[in-house]
């Protein structure tokens, strides 16, 4: 009996861990894409995504991440909520991730979108010591704004 609860209680600090490392990635991320930087939030081999502007699926790689927010006239002020992980894998190098984003998109200083609302999922890779998204899908809240690039 005590190896089970010992076992429960270990296990409960190392998920409990994983998981406040994952939510932190998360608002890292979008901190990041405020400031036009997103190295290092994909996958080196790309990432799939649909974004809120209520496009297809669409495979991108680093490079087209990179234009996509780096590149464009607008800044994505936006903040991750009530972030939500679930880890898989047999080496527990896997997370889906589910959380609500809002805020708002900006352009030379003036608000372009202003209630810019959106339900989040992203599928996290753990490589090299650091989670990594390998897929990433967006829809608009109901009454929020979509994504705007252009």
């Amino acid at each position: 009996m005590r190896k089970i609860i010992l076992t429960i209680f270990i296990s409960t600090i190392l998920f409990g861990n994983v998981v406040n490392e994952i939510k932190e990635t998360i608002h890292s991320n979008w901190e990041k894409v405020s400031q036009k930087d997103v190295s290092g939030l994909i996958h080196p081999n790309g990432s799939w995504m649909a974004n809120s502007e209520g496009g297809f699926w669409n495979f991108q790689t680093v490079q087209d991440n990179k234009a996509l927010i780096e590149d464009s006239p607008n800044t994505l002020n936006l903040k991750a909520h009530h972030i939500n992980v679930d880890i898989y894998g047999s080496k527990k190098d896997l997370a889906y991730v589910v959380y609500y984003l809002s805020g708002n998109i900006e352009r030379d200083g003036k608000v372009l979108v202003s209630n810019y609302r959106t339900r989040a999922s992203n599928l996290l890779k753990k490589e090299k010591g650091k989670w990594l998204t390998v897929g990433a899908h967006y829809s608009p809240m109901h009454s929020g704004s979509g994504v705007r690039f252009d």
